[in-house]
């Protein structure tokens, strides 16, 4: 999804890079600091069999829908079934539409804008320095940098750093594609979804999970505003993710 997205909508460019090119698939498809292109799989050394009724040695199976610009993902880890996890519908710009994106009913809220001066990079880190600290005594998360993409986004950088004994075990680090540029215009918003941020992840030390706090895209996905609604959306997002005892 995050390819369609850089590729501004244009399904048919990926499918041709991650389907045509590579017949016989891959062993990772996205940049990595050894591989920039990935990893691809040969004839000889071929990855497992996907098909709908063969789909037993895959984790996830993505469905390219070119007309409809339409990309499904569905889960057939043990136990999933086949379950569609999302459905995304990307217009001519790229742009995900939010409806399209399985929205949870806490993500419906659309709250008045708090319209002020475009938040920059800069002051982006100076708000992540000036948060509560994060962690336990076995885990910290550490807010690096923050950075403005090619598409005008903000992105924040993060580590986690997980210690066992008194000697770290662990550190691992995210870049977190956190503020969209609709977003930039309402710095109060931004600064509202960081607190809430905060806040949820404190209440549970399991959620300073890198890859979880990563994924979350709800200045993107909602129209919610305030901190209140932000840590709803948020506690939802975890409750759908692990369960609604976790």
């Amino acid at each position: 999804m995050a390819r369609v997205q850089r590729a501004q909508g244009d399904m048919q460019s990926v499918v041709r890079q991650l389907i045509d090119e590579a017949p016989w698939g891959w062993s990772h498809c996205m940049p990595g600091p050894d591989a920039p292109e990935g990893d691809r799989i040969s004839e000889e050394n071929a990855g497992p069999r996907v098909a709908p009724d063969e789909t037993g040695m895959v984790a996830y199976v993505y469905v390219f829908d070119l007309e409809a610009r339409r990309l499904d993902a569905f889960s057939t880890c043990v136990g999933d079934d086949g379950k569609r996890l999302c459905s995304v519908v990307f217009s001519q710009t790229g742009t995900p539409d939010l409806r399209a994106l399985d929205l949870l009913p806490e993500e419906t809220v659309d709250e008045p804008l708090l319209p002020g001066k475009e938040l920059s990079a800069k002051e982006l880190q100076d708000w992540l320095e000036g948060l509560p600290t994060l962690g336990t005594d076995s885990t910290s998360l550490h807010w690096l940098d923050t950075q403005q993409g090619p598409d005008d986004a903000l992105a924040i950088t993060f580590r986690v750093i997980i210690y066992e004994d008194g000697s770290i075990r662990d550190v691992l680090e995210r870049e977190w594609d956190a503020v969209p540029p609709s977003a930039r215009p309402e710095p109060e918003r931004v600064r509202n979804f960081l607190e809430a941020l905060v806040d949820v992840v404190s209440e549970d030390p399991r959620r300073l999970d890198p890859f979880w706090i990563s994924a979350q895209d709800t200045l993107r996905r909602s129209g919610a505003r305030q901190r209140e609604s932000f840590a709803k959306v948020l506690r939802a997002h975890w409750a759908r993710d692990f369960g609604s005892a976790a």
